[in-house]
């Protein structure tokens, strides 16, 4: 169905970019006339760089001077509550309740859903520079994920999993580095190091309970960054391909991520940055062989219809650099629109703190 102009959410979208873009335009005529030579201070420029990213996001993009080393520690909680069926807000108690009309695979009501969940991040990243224009990067991350769930009865159950997710490597190539402009490209490889067969005394776990994809991943990114003395900004965009099925004969969708981001320095080792987030990912291709038809029956969690979706966030960060080269960056953000496919766990916010080390 298409979306009409008048519809809130279509109104609020075209607001939301059409601020970006005019505020985009208002500080890049003002500092036109402040773009940093490609001979400037580079010390600063560095630091400027590592402020910016600090908040970002998952794929580093930018550069170091040969030789160097980069080491990154952050903590990222994803918090969600309630339930969406689309773009419609579900009760979970409607869910469960008898002659609900959200029904499973055989028509019958489900006797579970969920409520509410935690998943936290601890992602352990370094990064060398082999040349000026090629760096390599390895990151691995410790899940713990935790869900609560209501059944039809009213009794409430909590299902909870950790441990090591799966290890991604790759590599960052700049192809173009001119008048204040970067072209980036990004690659990387994840490996199936995560479990998939997590489970507690009931059975295996929902998949999204579950700490890695069980496949071989392959994320290309290019990035574009304008970059000036005291702001910069950038765009980006990235498509995860599952590259087979894992061992339970399943694989995570597909999925498509861009955003858009600008950074203000505030003082000379202080800067904010406020990001535009898109996520756009595909349903899960197969079913586990772990999970039942009576799983899949009970809970919406164990069946892969009610996947998918796509999502814009926005987010607000601010970071410092210390002369000791230690950078510390925090970031909280919000979803603007979702939409998902059949009945999922809404997200509610994103936040995260970081810490990074220049060698």
């Amino acid at each position: 169905m298409k979306m009409k102009l008048n519809h809130p959410l279509l109104q609020q979208r075209i607001l939301i970019f059409a601020l970006f873009a005019t505020f985009l335009l208002a500080t890049t005529c003002i500092v036109q006339a402040d773009e940093i030579p490609d001979d400037n201070d580079m010390k600063h420029e560095s630091h400027s760089h590592h402020q910016q990213n600090s908040v970002q996001r998952d794929h580093i993009h930018h550069v170091h001077k040969t030789g160097s080393w980069m080491f990154e520690y952050r903590f990222m909680r994803m918090q969600m509550e309630g339930l969406l069926d689309g773009d419609s807000n579900v009760s979970a108690t409607d869910v469960v309740k008898m002659g609900s009309p959200y029904t499973n695979s055989i028509g019958g009501n489900y006797m579970m859903a969920p409520t509410a969940m935690n998943m936290d991040m601890h992602m352990l990243m370094a990064m060398y520079s082999s040349s000026e224009n090629l760096s390599w990067m390895s990151m691995v991350g410790f899940l713990n994920n935790k869900m609560d769930m209501v059944a039809a009865s009213g009794a409430s159950s909590t299902m909870e999993s950790s441990g090591f997710g799966d290890l991604r490597v790759g590599a960052m190539y700049k192809l173009y580095d001119k008048n204040s402009s970067r072209f980036l490209t990004n690659l990387e490889l994840s490996l199936p190091t995560g479990s998939i067969t997590e489970e507690d005394s009931q059975g295996i776990l929902p998949y999204d309970m579950q700490l890695g994809s069980g496949t071989y991943d392959l994320t290309p990114s290019v990035t574009y960054r304008k970059i000036y003395e005291n702001l910069d900004w950038g765009i980006q965009g990235s498509r995860t391909f599952r590259l087979n099925n894992n061992n339970l004969n399943y694989a995570l969708g597909n999925r498509t991520d861009g955003q858009a981001w600008i950074k203000l320095s505030l003082l000379k080792d202080t800067s904010i940055t406020g990001r535009v987030t898109f996520s756009d990912w595909q349903k899960i291709a197969g079913n586990a062989d772990a999970i039942t038809m009576m799983q899949r029956n009970m809970s919406p969690t164990f069946d892969v219809e009610n996947s998918g979706g796509t999502r814009w966030d926005a987010s607000m960060g601010i970071s410092h650099m210390f002369e000791s080269g230690h950078i510390l960056g925090i970031e909280y953000g919000v979803p603007i629109q979702q939409k998902l496919n059949g009945l999922q766990m809404k997200m509610k916010r994103i936040y995260s703190v970081s810490w990074q080390y220049l060698l």
